[in-house]
């Protein structure tokens, strides 16, 4: 891939996450003003710090790269791909046991949630996502 394709579809990124972000903060902005109370207006500005980090990291990708433009080979790097894709695999499996963890605290800290609780049904199929989605992805890739 060209540097600039490269530079050209990180800027599209970047203008993309920014604008969800600031899509969800001013939503927050106008329900807090206007006392709209859908549900906690919190929500509003926690989701837009998802985006906005998200815009962060392809900003500070962008300049990584305009710097040094050899850092587009790391792109396709077959070694390099191959140390990224173990480390996301060893990611994977330490935030599965973070959500075993989850699952398990919130089973014995509130009991009387199991099996009623909206939040213990997320933290188990989250749970349970994590476990089995890895060999069904493997299996579609497969066969593809």
């Amino acid at each position: 891939m060209s540097t600039e394709k490269f530079v050209k579809e990180t800027k599209w990124t970047i203008f993309v996450y920014l604008f969800v972000s600031i899509a969800f903060f001013v939503t927050w902005v106008i329900f807090l003003t206007i006392d709209i109370s859908l549900t906690n207006n919190k929500a509003f500005l926690a989701l837009s710090l998802i985006p906005f980090s998200a815009a962060l990291a392809s900003f500070l990708k962008l300049l990584k790269i305009k710097n040094d433009p050899k850092v587009v080979v790391s792109e396709t790097d077959e070694r390099l791909v191959a140390q990224r894709n173990e480390a996301d695999a060893k990611t994977l499996k330490v935030l599965q046991g973070i959500l075993f963890l989850t699952y398990l605290g919130y089973t014995f800290i509130v009991p009387e949630d199991v099996f009623k609780s909206f939040g213990w049904w997320v933290a188990l199929f989250v749970f349970l996502f994590s476990l089995f989605a890895p060999p069904m992805f493997r299996h579609i890739i497969k066969e593809t």
